[in-house]
């Protein structure tokens, strides 16, 4: 079972915010886990009055909110707090940090685009500098109620990131009573002419079908069979994961980032943030250089190629 003992739900009181708040309160009590309500609302900030009258949400908003849930607030251990701040996605990860928190659960609006540019996204800023995992919805979607979940979705590239997010999505299954998929992309790599490199083979069937013997034997090692489907294809990941989630009707993807930031992530790009931005999904994210909910694999346990 997944080790979660404080959750922290940031809103800026809007929809997106609206729609994360039942998986928030689901988790928090399935594992009895103090939930905390954080909002910024620094007098600097955009809608400055309208935060501040928004805070703290009543006992009937939040009712309103997990409606769907098979519980109401009395049955959540819930803590309301406004602070002021200068950058919100540092102000949240600074407050995390002081409460131990071990997961974020937040909504995102999914901006792209000059929208984006223009506007940041708190979410992924989040997602990139928080010590903890942290969980995205995006507000422009009705999303399957957390206590229906059925089909979880990790991408796997072989890494120790992604071994750690199949370690918690199997975890995730068993508190959502779900079913796990396990998808490689293999990326084609095609460089222009100008490099004057002779033309790299493309993937071939046989790559696949090793791919998928090594993601079966990942899931007999990590999971357990019975409830895993497997599979690899050819094309570009971030795009073939959205669309690998919308055909099998996927109901939460469980990811791992690097957390690359500056000049590396501009060159790099990021999977993850892309998945963050635009899967319809909620993505529960997590790092391996950050905090774990569930026990680390030994040290010595071969990694898999």
């Amino acid at each position: 079972m997944l080790s979660i003992k404080r959750i922290l739900f940031p809103t800026d009181f809007s929809e997106g915010a609206r729609r994360a708040f039942p998986q928030a309160a689901f988790l928090a009590h399935v594992h009895e886990a103090e939930l905390c309500i954080l909002s910024i609302a620094g007098r600097h900030l955009y809608g400055y009055r309208d935060m501040v009258d928004a805070h703290p949400m009543s006992t009937e908003t939040i009712d309103e909110m997990i409606e769907s849930l098979p519980f109401t607030s009395d049955d959540l251990s819930i803590e309301q707090v406004q602070l002021e701040g200068a950058i919100i996605h540092e102000r949240i990860t600074e407050f995390a940090e002081e409460r131990d928190t071990d997961l974020i659960v937040m909504g995102t609006h999914g901006r792209t685009g000059v929208n984006r540019m223009l506007m940041g996204s708190v979410a992924e800023d989040v997602v990139r500098s928080a010590n903890c995992p942290v969980l995205t919805v995006r507000g422009t979607k009705t999303e399957t109620a957390p206590s229906r979940m059925s089909r979880i979705l990790v991408p796997v590239d072989f890494s120790e990131g992604s071994t750690l997010a199949v370690a918690h999505a199997r975890e995730l299954a068993l508190t959502y009573g779900a079913r796990m998929d396990l998808l490689h992309v293999v990326e084609e790599v095609i460089y222009p002419s100008t490099y004057g490199i002779e033309p790299v083979e493309l993937p071939t069937g046989e790559v696949v079908e090793n791919v998928e013997n090594a993601l079966a034997e990942l899931a007999r090692e990590e999971i357990g069979i019975e409830h895993v489907v497997v599979e690899a294809r050819i094309g570009y990941a971030p795009a073939t994961i959205r669309d690998y989630a919308a055909e099998h009707e996927i109901d939460l993807i469980v990811i791992a980032t690097h957390g690359r930031s500056g000049l590396d992530r501009l060159l790099m790009g990021s999977v993850t943030e892309n998945i963050v931005r635009r899967a319809e999904q909620p993505v529960f994210v997590v790092k391996p250089n950050a905090k774990s909910l569930v026990e680390t694999p030994p040290a010595s346990k071969p990694a898999h190629a």
